[in-house]
């Protein structure tokens, strides 16, 4: 059973709050998540609302997903889809079913930034550009172009908008300028952006694209030209609830509002203190008009903070009061002023200045050196160090290299500026250019490698006087004065390179990056990490690793030179991927990142640092191609909306922290001979205090070289101490993988090892979508002839993980034979399927064996709850009123593996009974469950009694405690030789 929440009189009001508009104003550390999941709790279980039927919509991923995990805990029974969404993956989920409504594609595939510029950059000349399109350099714009498109539509502009704008300039209808010559040129420029946004908009319609901004606009396009459908999901979504909402663009919040429909029904979470992504198009105005766009609106505020001390809180409210009148506080004539609910007064904010900015570094480590190591009050973990932007981490980061103090940067897109797969993309870009000696240094020094620095330096000096490259001298070491071992180790790296380019013309980039994998025994050592660090650099390969299997998958071009120009590309423009995302908590290490990245989280003891004019606050970053003022529709901030913004963050960095807070600056920075000013931001926070230039406010004591020796000393690096295992959920797919080989569940399902696409995979894939996609049109009316499904087939097909184009030839003509015997031996115009790809979650008790199957309330059972998650293929109504649910194999049915089946359907019969959805909550004996083997059309189906699934869910139980003890050895069975984890053990000759 969950522990009960004790919740303030707040708190309360906002969670039992009935029907109509309701506005949260939740000040840092309120706990305005618990009262989200706990409302969501409230509507559930005292107001019988479905869980299909709350919306819940945040702002990203790793947000979603806590809260669906909160919400998960407390639910009163399974569920099959828990509506609890980014925007953006709610709109794509919407247009997926409905895109077509609207004549666009519902296979559209997303685009990255990246994709993006690739995009414009192979269309440039069909854009109609002219001021836009310089001779010398026609790409120079791209990205300024796709930044102001996105912008147009964060603020609801549609193409046709913008031409009508155009037009309407052209005509004298708007004065932009005195000037006439000026004038001129802008109205030009006007419509040559209005076209080139029309025209590109079409272009993605066309090839069956979209990016993230047109998730947003194509929902709004289907909203308000098909009112039929927007009245589906009105009637769907019976409450719907918005957090950060502040954070919210004008087209998001438009989005809001029509789902709200007439019954208004929505709670937002906001704080307008908190206000700080105006530069990616949020619009604080949403929550400062929120009561004007819903009439009646009752507000809730929350002010007593469960995380900072009261000395904290009492300074951050000083900073933030500088934003007045300009805030809800004062427009809607509220108290947010927090209160501390510690008991603790709180030591005051500390100011560190310093000289230079290496100084200011080193206070830094010296602080931190002392509360760990002298005091003992904290661990590494404990701190935070938040930076105005990444590229001020450099200094900070290295003074902690220096003291010997373990680190983690924790900023957004990082994960190709690890080290390791720095080094991968070395090896990579060596293979696309022998020439490219940096990057082959790079590879040469890799510590797998085990080649001394000076045989390195040895070879670059030779490569230069004999006017030749790196890798040709690599192919003449017999000729040098180096050691038969370095000589040995450098012609291995020379041959797998030559093996690796014989494959480039037929095999993917990230099928060679596999093979590099293996021949260097990195492989191996994803499995075998001993220390925290080795576990990081795992993670960090097999995300890069399944970074470039997307890559793969969404593209006709896997080659090695397609996926290092789209590396180099994502690098230019900064859109690197996120690092491993490994909890931060679980690794010992003082933790560095923007503010930006520090909202929602928090830490005992916080750095601001670098805290001076022209760092923080920043100087403003103006948009290079700026929306006409007279088509903008968010209502602008009055005041200087830039200073406020940069403020807001400051007061987000302040409230970070729980114990400490220090403020540091420097006097100068870099090479710059002028003396910075201090950060206003500190006076408005800490009073007129006076600074001695000399440095001797900062309380930190230098450091005797005996002391910085003995912080200096090589320490070894940390081995994981992790508790023991702890499974709390599991699919099906889970407990096969474990009862085939523990090794293979542990390289697939707990350490992400990645491995490249099979072709067994890659058709069974293929044939699913398809199945899935044709009853998807068969529902909406659409007959099928033979040669229609060669369409499906195009849409669903994946070409990864086939030995040869011959290979992929032969596997796609047994796809479309396979389909087409599906159409006309087995379908069934009579007998639709009411459920495609339905995904379900349900819970067990660990603790205690049920004496009855239970189809009403699962938390009924107390103590220590699994997670039992899955998806069915396909659910039919049967006349009788009963179900069957169908599993496809593409397989044969080989009956030795058909009894394995049965845990499968008996999870399905567990869903069925357990889940709530119209469907199902069924008793035993109205489920029928069908396995059809597509290949044979032969169908074995089953069915079970309450004893049955009381003997399932025991077998899920003891088969996750088993996982939970297990020593992960290889099994040795007859599977092993095509195992794609075979070389991480010895047993693969079996």
């Amino acid at each position: 059973m969950t522990d009960e929440v004790i919740l303030n009189k707040e708190q309360k009001t906002a969670i039992e709050y009935g029907e109509g508009p309701l506005l949260i104003i939740a000040g840092a550390g309120t706990g305005k998540t618990t009262v989200i999941t706990e409302r969501i709790n409230k509507l559930i279980t005292n107001r019988g609302v479905k869980p299909h039927e709350i919306l819940a919509l945040t702002f990203t991923e790793k947000a979603a997903r806590e809260m669906e995990e909160r919400v998960d805990r407390i639910m009163p029974y399974g569920y099959t889809q828990m509506w609890i969404e980014t925007f953006h993956s709610f709109c794509d989920l919407i247009l997926k079913e409905e895109a077509i409504n609207i004549g666009l594609s519902p296979n559209y595939r997303l685009m990255s930034e990246a994709d993006s510029v690739l995009l414009l950059r192979k269309n440039i000349f069909n854009l109609g550009l002219s001021y836009y399109k310089t001779v010398s350099n026609p790409t120079k714009f791209l990205e300024a172009l796709l930044e102001h498109f996105s912008k147009l539509q964060d603020e609801d502009i549609t193409p046709s908008q913008y031409l009508k704008f155009s037009k309407e300039i052209s005509n004298d209808k708007f004065q932009i300028s005195n000037n006439k010559n000026v004038e001129e040129e802008e109205i030009n420029k006007t419509v040559e952006l209005a076209n080139a946004y029309q025209t590109y908009t079409g272009l993605k319609a066309r090839e069956g694209l979209m990016d993230f901004s047109d998730l947003i606009a194509n929902t709004l396009l289907l909203f308000r030209t098909r009112k039929n459908i927007l009245r589906k999901y009105q009637e769907q979504f019976k409450y719907i609830l918005v957090d950060e909402f502040q954070d919210t663009n004008y087209a998001q919040n438009e989005l809001a509002i029509l789902l709200a429909g007439d019954k208004k029904n929505i709670t937002v979470v906001a704080d307008d203190d908190q206000a700080i992504y105006r530069w990616r198009g949020a619009a604080i105005s949403n929550v400062l008009q929120f009561k004007e766009n819903f009439k009646g609106a009752k507000i809730v505020t929350l002010t007593r903070n469960y995380r900072s001390t009261q000395e904290i809180l009492d300074k951050s409210y000083t900073l933030i009061k500088h934003n007045d009148p300009h805030r809800l506080e004062v427009m809607e004539n509220i108290n947010k002023k927090l209160t501390s609910e510690r008991k603790i007064k709180g030591k005051a904010i500390e100011f560190i200045y310093s000289e230079r900015i290496e100084e200011e570094a080193e206070n830094i480590a010296q602080k931190i050196m002392k509360l760990v190591k002298e005091e003992g009050r904290y661990d590494y973990r404990d701190f935070a160090i938040l930076v105005r932007a990444n590229s001020q981490a450099q200094p900070i980061s290295r003074a902690l290299q220096r003291f010997k103090i373990p680190y983690q940067f924790l900023g957004p897109g990082q994960l190709f500026h690890q080290e390791e797969i720095k080094d991968l993309i070395a090896y990579l870009k060596v293979l696309y250019n022998l020439e490219d000696a940096v990057s082959l240094f790079r590879v040469l020094n890799m510590d797998i490698f085990e080649i001394d620095a000076k045989d390195i330096n040895y070879l670059l000096n030779l490569s230069r006087k004999r006017h030749s490259n790196l890798f040709e001298i690599l192919g003449k070491t017999d000729e040098t004065f180096l050691s038969n071992d370095a000589k040995e180790k450098l012609k291995k790296i020379q041959e797998m390179i030559l093996r690796h380019l014989d494959r480039v013309k037929r095999d993917s980039a990230g099928q060679i990056l596999y093979y590099f994998l293996i021949d260097t025994e990195i492989f191996k050592k994803l499995i075998e990490y001993k220390t925290e660090a080795e576990e990081k650099r795992a993670q960090n390969i097999a995300k890069f690793f399944d970074r470039i299997k997307n890559f793969e998958f969404e593209n006709q071009d896997t080659s090695i030179y397609a996926v290092v120009d789209w590396i180099d590309l994502m690098m230019q423009i900064g859109d690197s991927p996120a690092a491993a995302s490994v909890d931060w908590r679980d690794i010992n290490a003082v933790n560095i990142l923007t503010v930006h990245s520090s909202k929602g989280l928090e830490f005992p003891v916080v750095f601001l640092i670098n805290l001076v004019t022209n760092r923080f606050p920043c100087t403003e970053r103006k948009e290079k191609i700026p929306l006409p003022p007279q088509i903008i529709k968010e209502v602008i901030p009055e005041g200087d909306y830039h200073i406020q913004e940069e403020r807001r963050l400051f007061y987000v960095g302040m409230t970070r922290a729980r114990d400490l807070l220090f403020f540091t600056a420097s006097a100068f920075y870099g090479e710059g001979k002028r003396e910075r000013k201090i950060s206003n931001f500190i006076f408005e926070t800490l009073g007129n205090i006076s600074i001695n230039k000399k440095g001797e406010l900062k309380e930190v004591k230098q450091l005797s070289l005996i002391e910085l020796g003995k912080y200096y000393e090589e320490k070894e690096e940390r081995t994981i101490k992790k508790p023991p295992l702890k499974i709390n959920y599991v699919s099906y797919s889970h407990i096969q993988a474990f009862s085939i080989c523990p090794l293979h569940y542990k390289a697939r399902y707990i350490d992400f090892v990645p491995t490249p696409m099979s072709s067994a995979l890659a058709f069974g894939i293929t044939i699913h979508s398809a199945l899935n996609n044709f009853y998807k049109q068969v529902r909406e009316g659409r007959r099928f002839s033979e040669n229609d499904l060669i369409e499906i087939i195009d849409k669903s097909w994946v070409g990864e993980g086939y030995d040869s184009k011959l290979h992929e030839k032969e596997a796609r003509i047994k796809a479309e034979n396979l389909m087409k015997k599906y159409l006309n031996n087995y379908f069934d115009q009579n007998q639709i399927p009411q459920a495609l790809e339905l995904p379900f979650s349900f819970h067990l008790s660990r603790d205690e064996i049920q004496k009855e199957l239970s189809v009403s309330n699962t938390r009924n059972a107390q103590g220590d709850l699994l997670k039992v998650t899955g998806k069915i293929d396909r659910i039919d109504v049967l006349p009788s009123g009963a179900i069957e649910i169908i599993d496809y194999k593409t397989g044969s049915g080989d009956s030795n593996f058909k009894a394995a089946y049965d845990l499968q359907l008996g999870i399905y019969a567990l869903a069925a009974t357990k889940v709530e959805h119209p469907l199902l909550r069924k008793k035993p004996e109205e489920i029928k469950l069908t396995l059809f083997y597509l290949e044979t059309g032969e169908k074995i189906t089953h069915s079970f009694k309450g004893d049955d699934l009381l003997n399932i869910e025991q077998k899920v139980i003891d088969k996750v405690r088993e996982i939970e003890k297990s020593d992960f050895k290889c099994s040795a069975n007859l599977l092993c030789a095509k195992c794609e984890y075979k070389m991480l053990c010895n047993t693969h000759s079996v």
